[in-house]
């Protein structure tokens, strides 16, 4: 019902335009670029899948806490897993506030509250 609807009004809209027609060289280029973007598309859900199983064997209490993708993130800040751990808390939420204080810091404003 919805792919009718939009295909009457994709067929509308192109009687109705005032565009020139595309060439082949155009078109070829055009295609190529959304099969990049599909596959592109495809390539970020397969490492998201990768990261969630990896997550889930080496931190899997971090990523229950905070998530696969933070989790990962601040892992990789602090170095390596065994350096996450050893960090006291104030270390680690400067590991996230970092690029504010750095912002702060280089504007001269306010810094984030620790």
């Amino acid at each position: 019902v919805m792919d009718s609807e939009l295909a009457k009004a994709v067929f509308d809209a192109a009687n109705s335009s005032m565009g020139a027609d595309l060439s082949e060289l155009d078109m070829l280029n055009i295609v190529m670029f959304a099969k990049r973007v599909v596959d592109l598309g495809e390539y970020k859900a397969s490492l998201q899948v990768y990261l969630r199983s990896k997550m889930g064997v080496v931190a899997p209490n971090l990523s229950a806490l905070i998530g696969e993708h933070v989790g990962a993130r601040l892992i990789s800040h602090a170095g390596s897993l065994t350096n996450l751990a050893k960090c006291p808390a104030s270390t680690v939420q400067i590991l996230g506030a970092e690029k504010a204080l750095f912002r702060a810091l280089k504007t001269r404003g306010n810094t984030p509250k620790y």
